[in-house]
């Protein structure tokens, strides 16, 4: 009958975690090396691509357009809203273009509070959503002009009565 060496048998199991536990340890560090190259070498030229975008310093133009007062019938009662608007722009050819055209502009924001409900415009909401159709109806009556550009249209005054 053959003898069994039984502290050889018991330090081989051990040996093996060892270099498994070690040959695990090696393969972490380098996908970890590897992952960190990666990030600092590609993504630091990503990162040069896109600072390579322009940055408009022009100085911005403001036109302050005369306040629009639209009439309400809500129920038996008469109810008043009148609306200030400001336009941004960086352009001096479509600060003069929003100058000129004022009046046109006070009429066309008059017909368009007109078309909006009482109660959504005196909800934020219904704010910004005057305030984005005002933007937009600008945008369109000079949207045959290539050059012309605003930036924003701003609320800077707003009265329920």
């Amino acid at each position: 009958m053959p003898i069994k060496n039984s502290a050889k048998t018991g330090k081989e199991p051990k040996t093996v975690k060892k270099i498994i536990l070690i040959s695990t340890a090696i393969i972490i560090l380098l996908a970890g090396a590897g992952g960190g190259y990666y990030v600092f070498v590609y993504a630091a030229d990503d990162d040069n691509k896109t600072a390579q975008v322009e940055v408009d310093t022009r100085e911005y133009h403001y036109v302050e357009i005369p306040p629009v007062v639209a009439n309400f019938q809500v129920g038996k009662k008469m109810r008043y809203v009148q609306v200030t608007t400001s336009v941004q722009t960086r352009d001096e050819d479509s600060k003069k273009t929003v100058e000129k055209n004022l009046p046109l502009i006070q009429s066309e924001l008059l017909l368009l509070m007109q078309k909006s409900d009482f109660d959504s415009i005196s909800s934020v909401d219904g704010k910004a959503l005057l305030l984005k159709d005002i933007e937009g109806k600008i945008l369109s009556m000079f949207g045959d002009m290539p050059s012309f550009e605003i930036e924003r249209a701003m609320m800077t005054g707003f009265v329920i009565q």
